[in-house]
């Protein structure tokens, strides 16, 4: 998505991370994706290519410009990271998983948190940070999980319509549709 909203030509290299290569892990020594060779360096981990690219790529700024903001925008991306992504994923494949009925609700009160959370600081706001900033980013990879699982019944999106809207509007972005 950053990529895309800064306009940088790039390219794909798709990776079967079930019969991880030779030369990917020359690129990827952790076999992570996404990876970022840059000038013989490997970059991964999608915040941390995600902020690279926008400290290397002027416009359009992914982060605001003083300290705080920026410093509250990592905690969202981490949020995103530690809390958000894992919630979602514990509630869509816990029973593939074999987790137990207390282990699954334990999970969607998880999810239901970190949903009032997000609710919460998207209050009067389209985008997390008010602005369109590599927090939303860091978020949107999760985002057709989310609408999985509202489509089962087991996410009541509705109960966040704060939620609901900034979903919409990140999903409306050019560099939304052209990424997944």
């Amino acid at each position: 998505m950053v990529l895309h909203e800064k306009g940088i030509d790039f390219e794909v290299h798709e990776v079967d991370l079930s019969n991880k290569s030779e030369e990917f892990l020359k690129v990827s020594p952790y076999g992570k994706v996404p990876v970022l060779w840059v000038n013989g360096t490997s970059l991964y981990e999608s915040n941390i290519v995600n902020e690279y690219l926008d400290e290397v790529y002027d416009s359009p700024r992914l982060m605001p410009e003083n300290p705080e903001g920026r410093a509250l925008v990592r905690s969202w991306m981490a949020f995103a990271d530690d809390y958000f992504f894992p919630s979602i994923f514990r509630v869509r494949m816990g029973l593939q998983r074999g987790y137990s009925e207390d282990e699954m609700q334990e999970a969607k009160e998880k999810l239901y948190d970190a949903l009032s959370r997000l609710e919460h600081q998207l209050e009067g706001r389209e985008f997390l940070m008010g602005e369109y900033t590599l927090a939303d980013i860091a978020h949107a990879g999760n985002f057709h999980r989310l609408r999985v699982l509202n489509k089962s019944g087991e996410v009541p999106l509705h109960k966040y319509p704060n939620v609901m809207a900034w979903i919409e509007q990140v999903e409306d972005r050019e560099s939304y549709k052209a990424s997944v």
